[in-house]
């Protein structure tokens, strides 16, 4: 009985080992895309970036206290 528990244990971590290599593959190919689709917007042309750059007073998500 205590090795049928220790199984489903072991069994139970290595599919969590698993799901989160997997997720972590998958958030590393979706930066990986960003990254490249960045690269390609800035070899066509677009040299000069701009940040968004607001101070807190400007910004809606803070409002100004009253």
């Amino acid at each position: 009985m205590l090795n049928t528990y220790l199984f489903l244990a072991f069994s139970a971590l290595w599919v969590i080992f698993f799901l989160y290599a997997w997720s972590l593959s998958r958030r590393q190919a979706r930066v990986r895309k960003e990254l490249d689709e960045l690269k390609s917007s800035l070899e066509g042309g677009r040299r000069e970036w701009k940040p968004d750059v607001r101070t807190v007073e400007e910004s809606s998500q803070f409002p100004r206290p009253s």
